[in-house]
């Protein structure tokens, strides 16, 4: 497992870093450069966890966190000092799958880490599942507004307007979606064409 350890006042980061390195040989335990971006620290290393370890609750360093999220989603685990609970709402949002206040005791890093990778791993496959749930509606809209501009422009029953995009989708080797999108596509800017001639 590759960690990142990114502290925010650089008052543990080698401590933290050389105490993981004892406790498993499987940890391979990276630090980002002083002063550097998370987000440019995370595309240079490439690691499999973020370790995030700051004084104070910090804002600064959440939006770190939620534009590496936006960007290439990992899991992170947070460490603060002051227990600040409207501020760990905003961590979780951010993207930050495991939340510590308080020094944790060592030892109790790895199993911190292996629920963060799985809570990450179980939030990603819903978020997944949720796009491609999203997409399918989608697709749904369009193919039944293209069947109703054929019903009405075109004056096709249902099923032919249904067999008419199969048919094209068929002939121009696309998914039905593509072909209604841009079959409706196509006649708004016929039809903007039309009102500005």
């Amino acid at each position: 497992m590759k960690i990142l350890v990114a502290d925010r006042d650089g008052r543990h980061t080698r401590e933290l870093s050389a105490q993981l390195k004892a406790l498993d040989d499987a940890f391979m335990v990276i630090l980002a450069a002083d002063g550097e971006n998370l987000l440019d620290a995370v595309q240079r290393l490439a690691p499999d966890v973020v370790i995030v370890d700051m004084a104070r609750p910090d804002r600064d360093g959440l939006d770190s966190v939620r534009a590496l999220n936006a960007q290439q989603m990992l899991p992170v685990v947070m460490f603060v000092d002051v227990d600040d609970p409207a501020f760990m709402e905003e961590a979780i949002a951010a993207g930050v799958s495991s939340y510590h206040v308080g020094a944790v005791a060592l030892p109790a890093i790895k199993p911190i880490l292996r629920t963060a990778t799985a809570v990450f791993q179980r939030m990603r496959g819903l978020r997944d599942r949720l796009s491609e749930a999203e997409e399918q509606i989608e697709a749904r809209q369009a193919i039944e507004a293209a069947k109703r501009l054929l019903m009405t422009q075109d004056k096709m029953s249902e099923p032919a307007a249904h067999r008419f995009l199969q048919r094209r989708a068929m002939d121009q080797q696309k998914k039905l979606a593509e072909v209604a999108a841009g079959l409706l596509r196509d006649r708004h800017r016929d039809r903007k064409i039309g009102d500005t001639s």
